[in-house]
């Protein structure tokens, strides 16, 4: 199967979205509720003409849920508003900007409606697509109801034969800053558009809905493509430097270790060409005996001022970092094990300077193998099949080429996950402080790093995945890749620790799309492939 990085459509997916809307159908017995009043403004958009405009109203003709008024920017008054009147009816603003619907208050009293949805002519919704979102704004187990809700959708924009689906990842607020992959596929409460009223207008919704990303606004995803966009895929774009915040000005590099003196100097590498004015150089030792590793320690306390830490004993990953951290006092902290290489000293900067962020929690790299295939670009957590295997963390995309972009641009783009692999992080000491370093009493091994981005996660910090370019991980040298008896009974019972605590995570990843599989594989696969 082709990898479907930006607009190439995909063979199945209109019969698989055919037969999954008629099953929908058939379960809801097309039932017509009647709750929340939904506002939907209708404006010539990239398709402009009667026919354009004549799709998009007649799919909202057709819904089952009925409550719903609609509202025309600029379009002929030939429109017949009583062809409506099983709606909430139609209306027509010749004179109207939609984007005022957001930052004029004089344009408020155009919509009657608690929510609103955007559609550019030649839109088209499925005939429950209004059903589903009214009965998202009803949520379970006393949630919240969302003032955000992004649709799944596809984007036909003329020059193909059929639509491309996008199954998005949920509400990224740095990827909508990164890539407009939303586009008009969202519907959003009149709360939230008076909470983001501002003097200064945004200039299109994408840029409003980046101003999104500075909140933390409730938010739902509605996994069913439902809307049906006149428009191209979507690409990123240019890549901007990080604004509003200053570049880390202490960064201390803390390297568990044991022996391995041929790992650990590459590792160490990146350190000749570093540029921050105040680095700190961190080595934990774990009995290391070899003499070429203690000559390379005495080369570090030399050439970087390197402070060599040794603990004895049982092997405790999680207390090696945790002393590592304590024996630092730079406001950044990279964690970085003794077999990762970088070979560009530049991305450690950049992942500091994201780290520094005060919205960011840890930020985590793409991984490369040494066979230029990639290791790690996010993780994503899922129920395991056993007890054995409570818990599978997934690693995103891995075993694609280098030089792949992956589904909607995931290998070259900035991602929110709920965790990335500990390899290589970065993190502010008043971060790590606050919650209390990695746990080295119940996972002093496995998960650790997991478990350290979900306690992220739940003090309301952002995990995010670089698309940082020349790092390399062979994954578990120091230890080794045999798997003996005991590191199985070791893994298992923190898996099974992991399912306790993190329960609610890992049965809903908010990251994870249902229908886009892209985990510990190297292309995504969907329904209609597997």
């Amino acid at each position: 199967m082709s990898e479907i990085g930006n607009d190439a459509p995909l063979a199945g997916y209109d019969a698989w979205r055919r037969s999954r809307l008629a099953e929908r159908m058939r379960l809801s017995g097309g039932q017509r509720v009647w709750n929340h009043l939904i506002t939907v403004v209708v404006y010539e958009g990239t398709a402009p003409g009667p026919e354009a405009m004549g799709r998009t109203l007649s799919s909202l003709q057709a819904q089952t849920y009925r409550n719903v008024e609609i509202v025309v920017a600029g379009a002929s008054a030939l429109l017949e508003p009583s062809d409506f009147a099983s709606l909430r009816g139609l209306f027509v603003e010749q004179a109207l900007d939609p984007l005022a619907l957001l930052s004029d208050p004089a344009a408020d009293h155009l919509w009657r409606g608690s929510h609103l949805v955007f559609a550019s002519a030649g839109t088209t919704f499925d005939p429950d697509a209004f059903y589903l979102l009214n009965r998202m704004l009803s949520p379970l187990q006393e949630r919240p109801p969302p003032d955000l809700i992004v649709c799944d959708h596809d984007r036909i924009d003329g020059t193909g034969p059929s639509p491309s689906p996008c199954f998005l990842p949920g509400w990224d607020p740095d990827l909508i800053v990164a890539m407009d992959y939303v586009d008009t596929a969202f519907m959003v409460s009149r709360k939230l558009i008076l909470e983001q009223r501002s003097a200064k207008r945004s200039a299109s919704l994408h840029e409003w809905l980046c101003h999104l990303a500075n909140g933390n606004p409730v938010v739902g995803h509605l996994t069913e493509p439902v809307m049906h966009l006149p428009t191209s895929m979507p690409r990123p774009l240019a890549v901007a430097a990080v604004v509003g915040h200053p570049p880390a000005r202490s960064i201390a590099i803390v390297i568990p270790n044991r022996d391995k003196p041929e790992l650990l100097s590459r590792c160490v590498r990146f350190l000749e060409f570093i540029d921050i004015a105040e680095l700190e150089v961190v080595i934990v030792d774990h009995a290391s005996t070899d003499p070429a590793t203690l000559a390379l320690y005495a080369e570090l306390e030399t050439r970087h001022r390197a402070r060599i830490l040794r603990i004895d004993g049982r092997f405790n990953f999680s207390r090696m970092v945790n002393l590592g951290v304590a024996a630092s006092t730079a406001e950044v902290v990279m964690l970085v094990n003794n077999d990762v290489e970088v070979t560009d000293s530049r991305e450690v900067e950049r992942m500091a300077g994201h780290a520094m962020r005060p919205e960011i929690g840890v930020v985590g790299a793409r991984l490369l193998y040494a066979d230029h295939t990639v290791q790690h670009a996010g993780v994503v957590l899922q129920p395991g099949p056993n007890r054995e295997l409570a818990v599978l963390a997934q690693h995103v995309l891995r075993g694609a080429a280098d030089r792949s972009d992956g589904y909607l641009h995931a290998l070259r783009t900035i991602r929110n996950y709920q965790a990335v692999t500990g390899a290589i992080i970065a993190t502010r000491r008043a971060v790590f402080d606050q919650l209390g370093g990695f746990d080295e009493v119940s996972l002093p091994v496995e998960s650790n790093d997991i478990d350290y981005c979900l306690r992220a996660r739940a003090a309301g910090f952002r995990v995010i995945s670089l698309p940082t370019e020349g790092i390399f991980h062979p994954e578990s040298s120091t230890r080794g890749s045999g798997i003996t008896l005991e590191v199985r009974r070791m893994r298992a019972a923190a898996m099974n620790l992991m399912a306790a605590r993190w329960g609610e995570a890992v049965d809903h990843d908010p990251f994870c799309n249902p229908h886009a599989d892209m985990w510990d594989r190297p292309d995504a696969v969907f329904p209609w492939n597997r």
